[in-house]
């Protein structure tokens, strides 16, 4: 496929207007193109260099300027995490028409992305792409498909894709292919608005993200601003309106839904310009809010159940139930209101919000900055944090406290603020413990199933303050090795990291002494914490040290057989992991033959004469 060579991407500011004689409307410089004609202003070299600074900070290594635009497009618009960014995108030559593919195991869904950058600032983007592409959905009707994928030979970042997520097996247990997601810096032409509109119930969905989305979602990332119109609003009651600190006032009173989905921005997300996330996407939550939408039973019942939207104006004016906004931002209650305007067909009077209105006093006021901050501090509800009351806990986190006081904390709560001298969130805890206890680094590092499926599992009966502590001490001694790491692997730290502490766990388990240290550390802790500490760092060096030769040798290998290796499979997988945990026992075993002491030896507290 064609790529722009110097990766200019234009700005929304650059419009298709119909030619006319009018000299008013014929300012600026216009290029012939067709039918229409494309004029250009002043503003279109400002968007010009907002989006090429926001793409270039994505041109890293080899990567080239289409896939720096849809490495920038996944970590802003679909907020995938930063670390899996690279495994998720393939994008080069034979990569089928496929640049990037993301597999989302709690939902048994298969996302395919296509980057498209133009040079041409006046170059539309046409049907014949997005056609192509919504064929590539194709190979992955069936596991036999997907195989005739690997069989086609694509290219190397494609294949270690597919192997990497085991797209065969899943689509052969499931997995189809539910959102095609086509992203382009260029404007749509009518061929392209007209299959779109043609495909509006097409199964899988096709997405398609052009220059004018593209150019909103970088003006908000850039910076936040209010949208700048004057809104009304009908509101169910009349506001209670109360004065604060710095001249701003706040009302608060219960509007329609209906109301709120005709607020400007929405379609563009700039509404949401204070947020710090944009869409969650197809989440647990979003889906129920979708059901109770469609419910009309539980209408009635929203505003109790629903923790309402906080919005941010310039000024506020209100007569009765009406309030007339001076410029309006959302700051909180993003996903709620993007569900709604979703689900807009179900909608009655009598679903309703609680909507809180801050009045600012002027636009750069201190209090938008605090309002803005803490309002996007507090993250969606997630599965992690309902766990947070949960008894055990609760009961962990008390242990900690009475065991070992200012020494070590544990914090259960997003926000939560300790003062312990050394501290471990339960996040973390939940992902080391896989790695070691339960022996499988290669699941720790999805975090949903952690406090889901897996949470009884992970934090059982065996897992007590003392473990706790021993685990904030084995993770200070694998990031101590991050810089031992050399290139890719230092790079894929995240998925590397539980690897190492499941391998100093593996070493520890080959002494007596690491045995126990391992099942009741509180025989150490918390007296020779600085002992443990230094040997569980040395022997993480080591792992790093080893991990480094582990992959360069297996990897020239699979060159001298003409066979691809991919690094990041080592760290994902039990088969990739277990050659690894061999060979580093082995040569352990053999190191302390030669120089006993190389195990953990240390004596425990109580055995100190």
């Amino acid at each position: 496929m064609a790529r722009a060579a110097n990766g200019w991407t234009p700005g929304r500011c650059c419009r298709l207007i119909l030619r006319t004689s009018d000299p008013s409307q014929s300012a600026g410089r216009v290029i012939a193109l067709g039918a229409v004609d494309v004029m250009l202003d002043g503003a279109v070299e400002d968007e010009r260099a907002l989006l090429d600074g926001a793409f270039a900070s994505e041109l890293i290594g080899d990567r080239n300027p289409s896939a720096a635009m849809l490495a920038w497009f996944l970590r802003n618009v679909e907020r995938i995490d930063p670390e899996l960014v690279p495994e998720a995108i393939c994008d080069g030559p034979g990569d089928k028409g496929i640049d990037a593919l993301v597999v989302d195991d709690d939902l048994s869904e298969i996302t395919l992305y296509q980057g498209k950058r133009m040079e041409s600032p006046t170059k539309t983007q046409g049907d014949g792409d997005l056609k192509t592409f919504i064929g590539a959905a194709q190979y992955f009707e069936s596991a036999e498909a997907v195989q005739g994928l690997l069989d086609s030979k694509p290219n190397v970042e494609l294949r270690n894709l597919l192997v990497r997520n085991d797209v065969v097996a899943k689509v052969s247990a499931g997995y189809r292919v539910r959102r095609l997601v086509f992203v382009t810096n260029s404007m749509l032409d009518a061929s392209a608005t007209g299959l779109i509109s043609a495909l509006a119930d097409h199964d899988p969905v096709l997405d398609v993200w052009s220059r004018e989305r593209m150019a909103a979602i970088a003006e908000r990332v850039r910076r936040a601003d209010l949208r700048p119109e004057s809104v009304t609003i009908h509101a169910s009651t009349s506001p209670i309106v109360d004065e604060l600190d710095g001249n701003a006032r706040l009302a608060i009173a219960l509007v329609p839904a209906s109301e709120l989905i005709l607020l400007p921005g929405i379609d563009d997300l700039s509404l949401f310009s204070r947020n710090v996330r944009l869409s969650a996407g197809n989440t647990r939550i979003n889906r129920e809010l979708a059901e109770t939408v469609a419910d009309r039973i539980e209408h009635r019942l929203f505003p109790a159940s629903h923790n309402g939207i906080t919005v941010l104006t310039l000024g506020i004016s209100i007569a009765d139930e009406i309030i007339t906004l001076n410029g309006v931002s959302v700051v909180n209650g993003c996903q709620s209101i993007l569900a709604l305007h979703r689900e807009r067909a179900f909608l009655t009077d009598e679903l309703k919000l609680v909507v809180k209105i801050v009045e600012l006093p002027d636009p750069s006021s201190g209090l938008s900055d605090t309002i803005t901050y803490r309002a996007n501090n507090q993250n969606a509800v997630n599965i992690r944090d309902q766990r947070s009351t949960d008894r055990i806990q609760l009961q962990l986190q008390r242990q900690v406290t009475d065991t070992y006081g200012t020494e070590f904390g544990y914090v259960v709560k997003v926000g939560e603020r300790l003062t312990a001298t050394r501290v471990l969130d339960n996040t973390v805890a939940a992902q080391l413990i896989m790695a070691t206890y339960r022996e499988k680094p290669w699941s720790a590092v999805r975090k949903v199933r952690l406090f889901d499926q897996d949470y009884h599992d992970i934090f059982a009966a065996d897992i007590n303050a003392d473990r706790l502590f021993l685990l904030q001490l084995l993770d200070e001694a694998v990031n101590a090795a991050r810089d031992d790491l050399q290139g890719e692997l230092r790079s894929s730290f995240a998925s590397v990291r539980f690897t190492i502490a499941a391998l100093v766990t593996d070493l520890l388990r080959l002494s007596n002494q690491g045995r126990e240290l391992l099942s009741q550390p509180g025989r150490w802790l918390p007296s020779k914490a600085p002992e443990v500490l230094e040997f569980l760092t040395e022997r993480a060096r080591d792992v790093a040290l080893n991990i480094n030769g582990y992959v360069s040798d297996t990897a020239e290998a699979a060159r001298e057989h003409g066979a691809d290796f991919d690094a990041k499979t080592v760290f994902k997988s039990s088969a990739g992991v277990a050659p690894l945990r061999r060979e580093i026992t082995t040569v352990a075993r053999r190191v302390d033959a030669r120089d006993p002491g190389y195990l953990f030896d240390l004596a425990p507290i109580d055995d100190v004469a």
